[in-house]
């Protein structure tokens, strides 16, 4: 069990030393910002809030995921419970 946590930490670590930096815009989002940064008209708040929008769906699975696996968990439990099982 030791190792599966050394091994885990040490990939992580590898991970994060050896990644390489990535954009943080698309090509078009880019232009758009430059270009409202130049103009009267800043595009920033359409462009945050849709990069808010698109960041909050991976969290949204998430949450719906594990809230599906804590439910499971739990039913699976009380039913262990109901017929006596005591090494659930």
């Amino acid at each position: 069990m030791k190792f599966k946590y050394i091994t885990l930490i040490v990939f992580v670590v590898a991970i994060l030393f050896f990644a390489n930096s990535a954009e943080a815009q698309c090509a078009m989002c880019k232009i758009t910002a430059e270009s409202g940064s130049q103009a009267s008209d800043p595009p920033a708040p359409g462009l945050n809030q849709g990069i808010l929008y698109l960041v909050s769906f991976p969290y949204i699975a998430f949450i719906v995921i594990v809230f599906l696996f804590w439910r499971g968990y739990k039913k699976r439990k009380a039913e262990a419970a109901e017929y006596g099982v005591q090494d659930f």
